[in-house]
């Protein structure tokens, strides 16, 4: 991932946090949230790249993963997964709307 996905992804799981207002609790319980949330949402993220990623470049992918840099991994992605920024789009709001409740 990005450094700038990253930050859209700690921005992402820090205002869903604020929304439940959560952000009032103690600074530990607050830092083992927000790292509890970011390792759901990138599970839902990585489930949609496999679920989306064409099935004859997932092996290609699964080596590429293992040896090269995340930043490789994320423009082959962008380069094998027809319109991914609106398949992740997709995935933050239902994991938002879950999250919410709403």
């Amino acid at each position: 991932m990005s450094q700038n996905n990253s930050n859209s992804i700690n921005d992402f799981v820090r205002d869903l946090i604020k929304s439940r207002g959560l952000d009032q609790l103690d600074y530990e319980v607050v830092v083992q949230l927000k790292a509890d949330l970011l390792d759901r949402v990138e599970n839902r993220i990585n489930a949609a790249i496999l679920v989306n990623m064409p099935p004859e470049k997932i092996e290609y992918f699964e080596k590429l993963l293992d040896q090269s840099s995340p930043e490789e991994a994320q423009s082959f992605c962008r380069r094998n997964i027809y319109d991914l920024e609106r398949i992740i789009a997709i995935e933050l709001a239902k994991f938002r709307s879950a999250y919410l409740n709403v």
